[in-house]
């Protein structure tokens, strides 16, 4: 398991702390062999750089709102084939989820819709270059299930993550006949710090207790069940699957009863 992705090289956008499922993401790639790269929001910069060294990354700042810190972070990253890009940026307002849908402003609602849908189009066409150069170049998106059920406290992020499942879709169908493919990881809950902030710690702990009751598995998931999965699409193993949004939450929403 170590060799799976030994030799290959890949930038993970958006680690926010040590309790984000990008953290658990690229320390899977990174134990598997991978050489990973991060990035991260330019005032936390100083948080992530013990973990960055923990996982021997190089970690660059990135304020999505501003492309030229996304392009300046591609432009660092060298002319070598960059394997996989894994994608998990998100930015939610304060107080924006506690308000009712219709009270979200279009600043806010265009916002959250630019950093987590459209950036990872911005990122697609920085990594073009570096993408083809690779003999088996993947692009993974982390998204959520709330994308397609409504769910309390999560109006927006819902609705943009369902804008991300799009572009994984098209940016499937551009970018597959340059042997780059692209696909999203759709996971159960799990209590990261962003989930946390969104609907509260308490109901974050329930609703695992609900997951973990009636999944198939008799367990809610863990970062590492997703981090797996996002480690196999990453890999050349994953020949020819793209345009796909992966569930991986036990079963749980397959489950009627």
């Amino acid at each position: 398991m170590t060799a799976l992705l030994a030799g290959r090289r890949g930038l993970v956008l958006g680690v926010s702390g040590a309790n984000s499922i990008g953290y658990h993401v690229a320390r899977k790639l990174t134990a598997l062999g991978a050489n990973v790269a991060i990035t991260c929001r330019p005032r936390r910069l100083a948080q992530l750089r013990p973990l960055a060294a923990e996982l021997s990354a190089q970690v660059y700042p990135v304020d999505v709102g501003d492309e030229p810190s996304l392009a300046a972070a591609f432009a660092a990253l060298g002319d070598a084939p960059l394997d996989f890009l894994v994608h998990g940026l998100v930015d939610i307002p304060p107080g924006v989820l506690t308000r009712s849908v219709l009270e979200v402003s279009r600043e806010d609602f265009a916002h959250v819709m630019s950093v987590v849908s459209w950036s990872l189009i911005a990122a697609c066409r920085h990594a073009h270059p570096l993408l083809s150069r690779s003999t088996a170049a993947r692009v993974v998106a982390l998204t959520s299930q709330c994308s397609h059920r409504m769910t309390p406290h999560y109006h927006v992020a819902g609705i943009a993550k369902a804008a991300l499942e799009s572009a994984v879709r098209y940016l499937a169908m551009q970018l597959g006949r340059d042997g780059i493919l692209v696909n999203a990881v759709s996971p159960g809950l799990l209590a990261t710090d962003g989930a946390i902030r969104a609907i509260g710690e308490a109901n974050a702990h329930a609703t695992r207790a609900v997951q973990a009751k009636r999944s198939a598995t008799g367990r809610a998931i863990d970062p590492d069940d997703v981090a797996s999965c996002v480690s196999y699409l990453c890999s050349p193993l994953a020949r020819n699957v793209t345009g796909e949004i992966v569930t991986v939450d036990g079963g749980f929403s397959r489950a009627y009863l």
